[in-house]
């Protein structure tokens, strides 16, 4: 089984690096070949170009680039590899990084990740899973209630990202009050990771 990682963030001693570390160990524990794409240390490029976006032109979906670039073609093969996708990204202004929305734009391409004209993106990612890890400076219980933006946040990112295909989102996992915790607090983050990784 082959797991793929998409990782974004910039500060390498972050929360977010340390449940890379834990899921990554938890997923080789398990037997997983683990691809990690740390967007930021591969300066990935999230800038989606004209030549490279649909359009419609006399009712059809065209796109001035017949091909993909060669970064975008080895993300794609990435993902057509894999059988497990986890993505780990922090909140911030109430969505995912920059860097994380841009390998969206660029990767989840139409005629890959999904198609308005036939079904192909259904059977090239049947049987694939996903899973999101989401570190976050909001508390995510607000008087007794979870936080209303967490649902929102969820709709637009793990909601929405695979509507277009056949991959089976198992969950979305928030980690509020990050910066406030102290590091046994953490720790508890760290484990409910490792154990959801250990129950797949």
């Amino acid at each position: 089984m082959k797991a793929l990682i998409i990782f974004s963030h910039p500060r390498e001693g972050s929360f977010s690096h340390a449940l890379l570390e834990r899921i990554t160990n938890a997923l080789e524990a398990k037997n997983y070949d683990v691809n990690v794409r740390d967007l930021y240390k591969m300066n990935f490029n999230p800038i989606l170009e004209a030549p490279d976006m649909i359009h419609i032109e006399n009712g059809k979906f065209v796109r001035e680039n017949e091909t993909f670039t060669e970064d975008v073609r080895e993300e794609m093969q990435y993902m057509l590899e894999s059988d497990l996708y986890i993505y780990i990204f922090p909140s911030w202004w109430n969505g995912m990084p920059a860097i994380m929305k841009g390998y969206i734009d660029r990767v989840f391409q139409h005629g890959f990740a999904y198609s308005f004209e036939d079904d192909e993106a259904h059977k090239r990612f049947e049987g694939k899973r996903a899973l999101f890890f989401t570190p976050t400076g909001q508390p995510q219980q607000i008087d007794g209630k979870e936080n209303p933006l967490t649902d929102p946040i969820r709709t637009l990112t793990s909601g929405w990202l695979f509507n277009g295909n056949s991959v089976e989102v198992i969950d979305h996992v928030f980690y509020g009050s990050v910066p406030y915790l102290t590091s046994e607090e953490l720790d508890l983050y760290l484990r409910d990771a490792e154990e959801r990784i250990k129950a797949l």
